[in-house]
């Protein structure tokens, strides 16, 4: 499938490319002070299609988790060089690589282990995690052993079936006390953080009503793919959001728990917070790519690399793995990817230069 990279700069050099067949507007955000895992530079880069001076824009972001961006760039590459006219009176911009030191050296988190979709916080104060506490032992592995990988997962599993699987969902919402933990959010806004800030105020200030899309790979089962609307039940928002989609609340949340976990500090809460009034509707939309027991070892192994295992002989050759558990390598789910998210954006186009209320 010849719309997915390898690596950041393959990834970064055809986004670039495509945006200039697309005849878009390209911006780059450069992170001069830390370069990439073959020493490339690395920067989150922009391009702006259709009206500059629109009321109304469409926003589509890839790579908040560094490495789940292979799959969100495999995206933009096949809208783009499709035919896909944009309506009047409406802007489209595309983010590519919101985390890039994350996308390049394929790690779901930022330079500093910050999990940037829980980084957008207005305080950092107070955030105690009692769920994450209870179950880092079962995560914070010493020794990358498959067997010791699967006692692990047992263990955690056992756990959550004494004390209830709402754990799951509470430990994953974010927490500030373990830095060298999965879920970090950190102690203030990351280097990402501001840049996207500073993205939104330069090219959204203007706009009135914004639609967004927020690319990103895990959840859901192999093949799914899950829309995550954080809008209240019944809100104008969420009636809106399931009419641009084709979807209905009765569909579960793909969470073991049964439920949403209570996210804190996501990217997509900046948007309202930066374009003060304006209105906002949009989803973070996840290509589903394995089982639960899957995703643990993905998650241990990510964070083993960033501590415990940097030094290891084979650590190239997992953090490639680490990719391929992000982005499988499989040809129908490659295929899904660049059937279903093409049609999401049109889909967001469409909803956007609709939106009449």
């Amino acid at each position: 499938m010849t719309c997915f990279s390898e690596s950041y700069r393959e990834a970064r050099s055809r986004f670039c490319a495509a945006a200039k067949r697309a005849g878009a507007k390209l911006v780059t955000y450069a992170m001069s002070d830390l370069h990439g895992i073959d020493g490339e530079d690395l920067a989150v880069d922009i391009a702006v299609m259709g009206d500059v001076h629109a009321r109304r824009a469409a926003l589509v972001v890839v790579g908040s988790h560094g490495a789940e961006a292979f799959a969100g760039s495999a995206v933009l590459l096949q809208w783009m060089d499709g035919n896909h006219p944009l309506p009047p009176d409406l802007k489209l911009v595309v983010v590519h690589g919101a985390n890039p030191w994350g996308f390049s050296h394929m790690t779901r988190t930022t330079e500093n282990n910050v999990d940037l979709n829980r980084n957008f916080l207005a305080s950092w104060e107070g955030r105690a995690n009692p769920a994450y506490d209870q179950l880092a032992p079962y995560l914070h592995l010493r020794n990358l052993d498959a067997t010791e990988i699967l006692a692990a997962y047992r263990a955690f599993r056992s756990h959550l079936d004494r004390h209830g699987w709402t754990l799951e969902n509470e430990m994953i919402r974010g927490q500030t006390g373990h830095p060298h933990g999965l879920f970090y959010a950190g102690t203030g806004p990351e280097w990402a953080n501001l840049t996207f800030r500073q993205i939104l105020r330069d090219h959204l200030s203007t706009v009135e009503r914004i639609g967004f899309i927020d690319f990103h790979t895990g959840v859901g089962a192999f093949g799914e793919v899950v829309h995550l609307l954080f809008a209240p039940p019944g809100s104008s928002e969420r009636q809106r959001a399931l009419g641009w989609w084709g979807l209905t609340d009765e569909q579960g949340a793909p969470f073991a728990a049964g439920s949403m976990p209570r996210y804190e500090g996501l990217l997509c809460s900046a948007i309202r917070g930066e374009i003060h009034g304006a209105q906002v509707t949009g989803a973070v939309i996840e290509f589903g790519t394995a089982d639960h027991f899957a995703l643990f070892r993905a998650d241990c192994m990510d964070r083993w690399l960033r501590f415990d295992g940097r030094d290891d002989p084979d650590a190239a050759v997992l953090r490639c793995q680490y990719r391929d558990a992000c982005t499988p390598a499989d040809l129908s789910w490659r295929r899904l990817v660049l059937k279903a998210g093409p049609d999401c954006m049109d889909a967001l186009v469409r909803g956007v230069a609709d939106w009449q209320d």
